[in-house]
């Protein structure tokens, strides 16, 4: 007689991988069915909160996701926002306190930029005396600071000889 050989424990993992497949199974249904209960729940929300807003004779309050052309706008808005608000005052002035001890340098443009806090001169004079007189004169002003002269030249017009320059400067706010 030949031993037989009982084994059930193929049988028992075959009913286990069975059995939690269906726990699985329940578990997604549960966490759709509260996902999809939270969604009718949020919706019934702003159902309500519109009728009470219109009970009380206002506008509904449902915040919008805004667009991202409307994010664009904002940003927009705020740099120009930052830059009106910036102490142009305190720059012009202390620019013309300066240029008031220099009647023979002309300033031909003031390019400020905001955003590094820089400003950028251009402007012309009559000797590299001067010139050099008026970069000291303002780096001595509390507003700008680490004063250089980017470039010069020679300008020879009707025989008026000058020097066109640049001027680069750090404009502290």
């Amino acid at each position: 007689m030949r031993p037989v050989h009982l084994d059930f424990l193929d049988i028992k993992n075959q009913r286990r991988q069975q059995s939690n497949l269906v726990v699985v199974f329940l578990l997604v249904v549960i966490v759709v069915g509260m996902i999809l209960e939270h969604s009718r729940i949020k919706s019934q929300i702003v159902v309500i909160e519109d009728s009470i807003a219109q009970s009380q004779g206002q506008q509904s309050v449902r915040q919008v996701k805004p667009t991202e052309n409307d994010i664009r706008k904002t940003k927009q808005l705020k740099l120009i926002q930052q830059k009106l608000n910036f102490p142009w005052l305190d720059l012009l002035t202390s620019l013309e306190v300066v240029k008031k001890n220099y009647p023979y340098l002309t300033l031909i443009a003031i390019q400020p930029n905001t955003s590094k806090g820089e400003v950028l001169i251009t402007g012309e004079v009559t000797d590299l005396k001067t010139l050099l007189a008026f970069v000291s004169s303002l780096e001595k002003q509390a507003v700008f600071q680490d004063v250089f002269l980017v470039n010069q030249r020679r300008l020879e017009l009707n025989d008026n000889k000058g020097l066109a320059f640049t001027l680069k400067m750090g404009w502290q706010v």
